[in-house]
């Protein structure tokens, strides 16, 4: 998301077995439709600002750190009072523990997430920004058989808001992925899943289906990694209320690629193209939505201090199933971002994003433009 960013920094902080960093920022964003109105756009100044830690617990006996945490308590303020003045605290806590039995690798994770939906996330689908809470939890045992290893997996990922429980989800996903090594950090895999999705909306359908991946992930070529899947997906609609069981399928495909010139390595060029016949807990009122996207971007450090990243995306959404009018939306982001560091303990950001969104329902149909500068200081 454009007008954020991520710097490493020293560690600053040190308590027992927590090691990490801590630190402040400050941040102004204009936005000149904050109502998301088609007709009457009303423009909006939001000041913010608040402390930040990042930081981890590190347990020798698991070979490192592993649990991390990332916070920052900010208060947001509308100084034309057009968005709701409110106190946030974005957290993510993730906890990775390896266990070795036999010859294979159990891995067990939780992975938890609060956020307040920025209006970046809601423009897509169509919703009110509001409190979302995320965990997903998983287990894997992965097994080694010289250039072939084998991965059993299962998570589960619960999506929580607390003033909108019809938006609620439960997710449930079983794979088994058989890979075999080419090189060293490049292999081809096959991936067979099936997955149980629950949802809380009045007239929606829960949804059950399976899919099956071929693909190769790691350093393709020194100058190329990422990964390349192309699939098949079958997904089963439950049967609600009056809604009959239906059935979609068709093919997915996810590519995510990386590339930086051998001669030009302050530059690298980053793309990414999905494609899925049915997701849930997309497009408001939607039991089922079909989504095509493409993003590029391009990262250009142009000095030792200052890096530059435009990029553009397009996505495509298509409601199959719901209770109310079905709907198709395109959705176009334009912008860029500019990174500053200004010295070891200060950096900055200046950033500006525009979108469109075009739908098929009256009202649904409008552009935002957004402008944001922050300031982050780190102890």
């Amino acid at each position: 998301m454009l007008g954020s960013s991520r710097v490493s920094v020293a560690q600053n902080l040190k308590w027992g077995p927590f090691q990490g960093s801590g630190g402040f920022t400050l941040g102004t964003e204009f936005i000149d439709n904050a109502n998301a109105s088609p007709n009457h756009p009303k423009g909006d100044v939001l000041l913010t600002i608040g402390p930040t830690l990042n930081g981890g617990v590190y347990l020798p006996f698991a070979g490192g750190e592993q649990f991390t945490l990332t916070m920052a308590a900010t208060y947001v303020q509308s100084l034309a009072g057009v968005t709701p003045n409110s106190f946030g605290a974005p957290m993510t806590a993730a906890l990775t523990l390896p266990v070795y039995v036999a010859k294979w690798t159990v891995v067990t994770t939780d992975t938890f997430d609060f956020t307040n939906d920025p209006l970046q996330s809601t423009f897509a689908v169509n919703r009110s920004a509001v409190e979302e809470y995320t965990n997903l939890a998983g287990i894997s045992a992965t097994r080694q058989f010289g250039k072939f290893a084998t991965t059993l997996a299962a998570q589960r990922t619960d999506y929580i808001y607390p003033t909108i429980t019809t938006q609620g989800q439960t997710d449930y996903q079983f794979s088994f992925t058989p890979s075999f090594m080419l090189q060293e950090g490049y292999s081809v895999f096959v991936r067979t899943a099936y997955g149980l999705n629950y949802v809380n909306g009045p007239g929606l359908q829960d949804s059950t289906g399976y899919s099956i991946d071929f693909g190769v992930n790691g350093q393709i070529t020194p100058s190329l990694s990422g990964t390349i899947e192309l699939g098949w997906t079958d997904t089963q609609l439950s049967a609600s209320g009056t809604n009959k069981a239906q059935n979609v399928n068709g093919v997915d495909s996810n590519v995510t690629l990386s590339y930086t010139h051998p001669l030009r390595p302050n530059t690298t060029h980053s793309i990414s193209f999905y494609r899925s016949p049915g997701v849930t807990l997309l497009l408001l009122n939607s039991s089922l939505t079909q989504a095509t996207g493409v993003s590029y971007t391009l990262s250009h450090r142009l000095n030792q201090y200052l890096t530059l990243s435009p990029t553009v995306g397009w996505v495509h959404l298509v409601s199959l199933f719901g209770p109310t009018t079905l709907e198709t939306a395109d959705l176009i982001q334009v912008g860029f971002g500019l990174q500053r560091t200004f010295t070891k303990h200060v950096t900055g950001t200046f950033s500006y994003l525009h979108q469109t969104r075009d739908s098929k329902i009256s009202g649904n149909t409008y552009d935002v433009n957004e402008v944001t500068v922050n300031a982050n200081y780190t102890f």
